[in-house]
């Protein structure tokens, strides 16, 4: 019986160290630059669905798209 407490506790304990060490603030950063780039986008072509003519439409979201593609190669 104590066996199988100890080894269901330190399986629980190993579970638990890998779910907070796989949260760390490290691992969830990510690229603030791309980030930016792609929230900018995002808002960009939100504004460009609005749009009720598709052929400006198209044109609206490739200038989105172009735009998000310099952002990113600044980043690098």
């Amino acid at each position: 019986m104590k066996r199988t407490f100890v080894l269901r506790f330190s399986l629980l304990v190993v579970v638990c160290l890998g779910t907070f060490s796989a949260v760390s603030p490290i691992a969830s950063a990510g690229n603030r630059c791309k980030d930016r780039c792609n929230d900018a986008y995002r808002l960009r072509k939100d504004i460009c669905r609005a749009i009720p003519f598709k052929h400006e439409r198209k044109q609206c979201e490739k200038s989105a798209k172009r735009a998000k593609d310099d952002c990113k190669h600044h980043c690098r």
